[in-house]
C-alpha cells in the first residue's frame, strides 16, 4: 500500500511523503498507465476535500508536467529540460459521479491530445498578460489543484555522479506550493517511488477520513 511520512511542518501546510509500494501498482492498473491512475487517486482525494472546505466553488484543475521529446521532435539526446505542463479540468460533481478509473482515462484522453501544434498554440498564450491572471487565479489557495511532476523513472541512481559516487538517496528540496508534487524513485522494488506532496493540513486531514483515499493509503 502506499504509506504516509510528515516531514517539514510549516504554519498552515506541509510536505507528506508517500511511498507507493508495487501491490499498489498491481490494484490500480486497468488500461490506462500507472502514472495515470496515481495521479487519479490523489486529484480526486483533493478533489473531495475542497468539495467540502469550498463547496461554492464548482472546479478543480491539475497540471501534469509531460516530456514532449517524440511529440515536438526533440532529440532524445538532449538532456534539458523538455517538460510541457499540461492543464486539465473537470466540475467537482461530475468527477465525484465518476470512477477512479473514469478520471484516470480522462487524464490519459489529455495527454493523447498533446501535438506540436497544441503546444505552440498554449506558448502564444503563455507569452500574453492574460496568461498570469489565469495561472495565479489557478493557484489561489481555495482553489482544488494538484500537480505532478513524475520524475521517478529517470536514472539517478545509475547516471548521478558528480565526483563523489553514485547517490544513495535522492530527495527534494524541503519547500513545495500547496498542491504540488514530485515523484522520487527509490531502490526498493517492493516500494518503488515517493509522491512528495504539500498539503494544506485542513486538506489532510479530510483526506485521512477518505475512504477511497484510505483503501490505497497506509497513514
Amino acid at each position: 500500500m502506499f504509506k504516509a511520512y510528515h516531514d517539514n511542518a510549516r504554519d498552515t501546510f506541509q510536505v507528506f511523503r508517500f511511498s507507493v509500494t508495487q501491490k499498489s501498482v498491481e490494484m490500480l492498473k486497468f488500461y490506462v498507465s500507472t502514472s495515470d491512475l496515481i495521479c487519479a487517486l490523489f486529484w480526486r482525494a483533493i478533489t473531495r476535500a475542497h468539495l467540502k472546505l469550498f463547496p461554492d466553488d464548482p472546479h478543480t484543475c491539475m497540471m501534469l508536467a509531460c516530456d514532449i521529446r517524440k511529440r515536438i521532435g526533440v532529440s532524445q539526446a538532449y538532456c534539458g529540460n523538455a517538460s510541457f505542463p499540461l492543464i486539465m479540468h473537470m466540475s467537482k460533481t461530475a468527477m465525484m459521479r465518476q470512477s477512479i478509473t473514469s478520471t484516470a482515462m480522462h487524464i490519459r484522453h489529455h495527454i493523447g491530445l498533446l501535438s506540436a501544434g497544441f503546444v505552440h498554440q498554449v506558448m502564444e498564450f503563455m507569452a500574453t498578460p492574460q496568461s498570469v491572471q489565469y495561472l495565479m487565479s489557478m493557484f489561489h489557495p481555495t482553489k482544488s489543484f494538484f500537480s505532478a511532476s513524475i520524475i521517478n523513472k529517470f536514472p539517478m541512481f545509475d547516471m548521478l555522479n558528480f565526483g563523489f559516487g553514485k547517490p544513495v538517496h535522492v530527495d527534494i528540496p524541503a519547500y513545495l506550493n500547496p498542491g504540488f508534487s514530485i515523484w522520487m524513485p527509490t531502490r526498493s522494488q517492493s516500494q518503488p517511488l515517493y509522491v512528495n506532496l504539500s498539503l494544506n493540513h485542513k486538506v489532510f486531514d479530510i483526506m485521512q477520513a477518505d475512504s477511497e483515499f484510505r483503501h490505497f493509503v497506509d497513514i
